[in-house]
């Protein structure tokens, strides 16, 4: 029998409203924790959720790297957490042209390997900023990597790719972007106007060649792969290449202000292929109980909106919810996670 917290989902200021009865523990597979947090753990344990919390390389140019802080913490979150934490690894993409790269990343991912990641991301760096030396853009499927990605098959581990952005990241910064806001704050990550700057299709097509190589690779696209304004494209991918998957994360809303419709034949088809994932990160300071609040919200509000059909407020938007069938929740918010990320349970 459930139990009364299964059928109940926290919501803000310490309200609690009927939910779509759940009888399975759910899985949010993109978190960034990177640190121990005992109401963090408290509230995962209470709720009846496990996440993956993703370690990422976020250094460009010679920015220093916080890369080895996040393991350490992911390490110790995950160990404190009995394994309700997985946690997944990255590299260093910025030292690609030393002799020793493919060598040494190898050895420092396997010893992650045994201290518990399940998996290792690559960011939108490897496309949108490290360059060659003769000016080009570095691609994910550049040689430098390839060992890295047959290890990854060896080892039995998934690569989590989040390579490219909106198409935002290509349009001019202005009111008709509809990511204006993140670029006006990152033009760092603009690249209209850079005339020698690739497409986003190059780099998609860059990642697609690295399923397509090596195809007992798992990958998990991050953010709807990057096609979440393209959703004909992204099925296109999904059934060429059945070694590709890819998360929700921070890209549900792309959902609710579109055709409902589409988005839940979409989700249905492709049931197999898709897995629930926030992008929640916990600040460095702060506090944590009110942090924990805003992921239970989440979590409320995704839920609700996937499993439902009632009209409920998204991103400032009156909507519909998707009302999902029962076996398809199960997948998107469990079982997928089970199948794309071994030892995640």
């Amino acid at each position: 029998m459930l139990t009364r917290r299964q059928w109940l989902v926290l919501v803000p200021a310490g309200m609690v409203r009927a939910q779509t009865p759940v009888s399975f523990e759910r899985i949010d597979t993109h978190v960034h924790l990177s640190r121990p947090s005992a109401p963090i753990l408290a509230g995962l344990q209470s709720s009846h959720w496990k996440v993956l919390s993703i370690s990422v390389s976020r250094a460009t140019g010679n920015d220093p790297s916080d890369l080895k802080q996040q393991i350490k913490g992911n390490e110790e979150l995950h160990r404190e957490s009995k394994g309700r934490v997985a946690w997944a690894t990255s590299f260093d993409a910025r030292r690609w042209h030393d002799s020793d790269f493919a060598g040494s990343t190898i050895a420092d991912l396997q010893n992650q390997f045994r201290e518990g990641a399940i998996a290792v991301k690559i960011w939108k760096n490897i496309g949108m900023s490290l360059r060659t030396a003769d000016g080009r853009y570095l691609q994910p499927d550049d040689p430098a990597f390839q060992p890295i990605y047959e290890m990854l098959v060896k080892q039995d581990r998934t690569l989590i790719a989040h390579l490219a952005e909106p198409n935002g990241a290509w349009l001019p910064i202005d009111e008709h972007n509809p990511e204006k806001g993140f670029y006006g704050s990152h033009p760092e990550w603009s690249m209209y106007g850079r005339k020698d700057g690739p497409s986003k299709e190059d780099i998609l097509r860059a990642r697609d060649r690295i399923a397509a190589r090596h195809p007992k690779i798992r990958i998990v696209g991050c953010h709807l792969g990057s096609n979440e304004e393209d959703l004909e494209a992204l099925a296109a991918r999904l059934d060429r290449l059945p070694n590709f998957a890819v998360d929700l994360a921070a890209r549900i809303r792309y959902f609710a202000a579109g055709d409902r419709d589409k988005a839940r034949a979409f989700l249905t088809k492709y049931q197999d292929r898709v897995l629930y994932g926030t992008d929640f990160t916990l600040p460095a300071g702060g506090d944590d109980q009110k942090a924990w609040t805003s992921l239970a919200a989440q979590h409320d509000r995704d839920w609700q909106y996937l499993s439902s059909a009632e009209t409920l407020t998204y991103n400032r938007r009156e909507v519909r919810g998707l009302a999902l069938p029962a076996e398809v929740l199960e997948k998107v918010f469990r079982k997928n996670a089970l199948r794309w990320f071994p030892g995640i349970g």
